[in-house]
């Protein structure tokens, strides 16, 4: 998994992670819908990998992290990605 950050119009800063990539649930595909995007997945990172990226990268697949959490006590820290619907 890539997790990106925009450096400009065009160009993304990419930083390749391990990750594990889970389904999203019924209630955070509510709360996503909520703020305007589609759940897809909860992805884990370590703590120490993630650095405030705004968009990750699966198989092809450009997304939004639209919120995360944590560090929990296993260290890492859960991102939440998804792609934005209705207004922009």
């Amino acid at each position: 998994m890539t997790l990106l950050v925009k450096k400009n119009k065009t160009e993304y800063l990419e930083k390749e992670v391990f990750a594990e990539i889970n389904p999203v649930g019924r209630d955070e595909f509510t709360a996503a819908g909520q703020k305007d995007y589609k759940a897809s997945m909860m992805i884990e990172v370590w703590g120490f990998e993630y650095e405030g990226q705004t968009e990750v990268m699966v198989d092809g697949r450009k997304m939004a992290i639209y919120r995360t959490y944590g560090p929990k006590s296993n260290g890492k820290v859960e991102l939440y990605a998804g792609e934005r619907i209705g207004k922009s």
